[in-house]
């Protein structure tokens, strides 16, 4: 059975007294998010922060040409299959209007792939490796390369180190996005170095690790899943104890790097959220996250929060249910007001603000914040 969950209707119908005239049909969006196994505490935010946004909207009464919105969030699975099978569903079974897409890269290549033929609006909370390959498609996560480029910068200027290495997860393509930009970046000249190990295996990650520490860098990228960081990083504190660790991954923020890591963590990360530094309505939207959820919002809750509040505008500015008028207020999109600050799209990747955080002793400090326009 589909694990299908309906969310509450996302604006009130209005009640007529006794009148017994159907209620408007609900323009339905689509979300795909794990909601089951070993992600489903990303899936359990990010439907939060949809949640969170439904209920303001709520509170505000607000309609699309009469109509109610309304959210279907399905399972899923972590899995390629499912995720072709379920956007299919959503867009001929469900009539979406539009759709939300997951955190993983390589699920929401599969969603867009899908949604190709059909052609409505994909908001994709998280990162794509590159530009958006159609108009109607936004992505509200730092780009990778972005990423990889302030990292490279910050660990060689800022923090004086010569010999890099890398060890990239291929199979991953934000992962090989970022990593490609950080030895790009890398400096080339006077006693700067840099060496690059690629795996596709858990034996072939144990065996390059294994030469990365025989390299000894000061420094070293992990452009890999999480899981992976959280194996080998004990590993490499024992044998480089002095060479910080850089987070090339998908970006989750440091709540996920907190949750599993020893104490003495010395990890540094680019990221589009950082709890200390909202604005005035990002920190309003995290007093009444808390309020309602009992706990602060992560980026998963951010990031869908914002997906949620720039799909509802952009429909409210079409004016009406049709797919063309909506895809055109989505392709005509300049800017949005995150919880973070402004996010503008130039050649259809985001521009927004980028936190650079330092995690020592499992602490996080933010170490130097890069307005849009310097990245």
């Amino acid at each position: 059975m589909r694990a299908w969950r309906l969310l509450s209707l996302l604006l009130p119908l209005i009640a007529f007294g006794c009148s017994t005239k159907a209620a408007p049909e609900p323009l339905w969006i689509g979300q795909l998010l794990p909601l089951e196994g070993p992600n489903r505490t990303i899936g359990q935010h990010a439907r939060q922060g949809v949640e969170q946004a439904v209920a303001e909207s709520r509170a505000a009464e607000q309609t699309v040409a009469g109509h109610p919105l309304a959210v279907l969030h399905v399972d899923s699975r972590g899995d390629p299959a499912t995720v072709q099978a379920e956007t299919v569903r959503l867009l001929t079974v469900n009539r979406a209007s539009a759709l939300m897409a997951d955190f993983d890269a390589t699920l929401t290549e599969r969603l867009l792939r899908e949604n190709h033929s059909y052609g409505v609006p994909v908001v994709v909370p998280g990162a794509l490796p590159g530009a958006a390959d159609a108009k109607a498609v936004v992505s509200l996560g730092v780009p990778p390369a972005v990423r990889g480029r302030l990292l490279a910068q910050y660990a060689s200027v800022d923090l004086h180190l010569h010999r890099a290495a890398v060890l990239t997860d291929s199979r991953h393509p934000i992962a090989s996005a970022l990593a490609a930009a950080f030895i790009k970046a890398w400096p080339r000249k006077g006693d700067s170095s840099i060496e690059e190990w690629t795996y596709t295996t858990v034996a072939e990650r144990d065996e390059r690790i294994t030469r990365l520490i025989q390299a000894a860098p000061t420094v070293v990228l992990l452009a890999c899943p999480l899981s992976d960081l959280r194996a080998l990083r004990p590993r490499l504190a024992t044998a480089l104890p002095k060479a910080p660790l850089l987070h090339g991954g998908e970006d989750g923020g440091v709540s996920p790097l907190q949750a599993e890591l020893e104490t003495h963590a010395d990890i540094y990360l680019a990221t589009a959220y950082s709890a200390d530094h909202l604005t005035e309505s990002g920190r309003d939207f995290a007093r009444r996250y808390e309020e309602r959820f009992h706990e602060s919002p992560d980026l998963y809750a951010a990031q869908t929060y914002d997906a949620t509040r720039l799909l509802f505008d952009a429909m409210q500015r079409a004016g009406n249910a049709s797919k063309e008028a909506l895809v055109k207020e989505i392709s005509h999109l300049e800017q949005f007001d995150s919880v973070t600050g402004p996010v503008r799209w130039k050649d259809r990747q985001p521009r927004r603000r980028v936190f650079l955080i330092a995690l020592k002793n499992n602490r996080a400090k933010v170490v130097r914040t890069i307005e849009p326009d310097d990245n």
